[in-house]
């Protein structure tokens, strides 16, 4: 599966979104400006999306004061269930470092700021002003994830 380009025009205002995390918290993207920030929209079942959420890890460990990750599964179970399945899931695949938040309605029906989630996995960049900068449908790779970040990193 190849990555394809954004569908449409990035916002040009900072992203506003909150969603439920696994643990019974709440995340909001906001908290995350100052640093790049990769959302991560994934399923569960998704092995390309297991694969590719390890690799994120990894930079996030690497960059742990200039990225931040955060993985949204959009899987619909009941809430309850999915926050259980969320933290199993993150335990598996090794997430420390990657936050795992628990897509909503909005989300899912494409009413967030993230736009229609059409395909999984899509990644969201979003610079170190809260911006949205660039949208990918499909997996990439560790050297393809590193370029797509480098230009959200201080320095840069």
């Amino acid at each position: 599966m190849r990555p394809t380009a954004p569908d449409a025009p990035p916002p040009y205002s900072p992203i506003a979104l909150v969603l439920p995390t696994a643990q019974g918290t709440f995340l909001d993207l906001a908290d995350a400006r100052g640093r790049a920030l990769v959302v991560a929209c994934v399923t569960m079942d998704d092995l390309a999306s297991q694969a590719m959420l390890r690799e994120l890890e990894l930079l996030a460990r690497e960059l742990p004061e200039d990225l931040r990750v955060v993985a949204v599964v959009g899987d619909r179970h009941p809430p309850r269930l999915l926050r259980d399945l969320s933290l199993m899931y993150a335990q598996v695949v090794g997430l420390e470092r990657v936050a795992v938040a628990l897509a909503t309605d909005e989300v899912r029906d494409g009413l967030s700021p993230l736009g229609a989630v059409d395909h999984v996995p899509s990644l969201y960049l979003v610079n170190r002003a809260g911006v949205l900068s660039r949208r990918v449908n499909g997996v990439l790779t560790l050297g393809a994830l590193r370029a797509m970040i480098a230009p959200a990193l201080p320095g840069r």
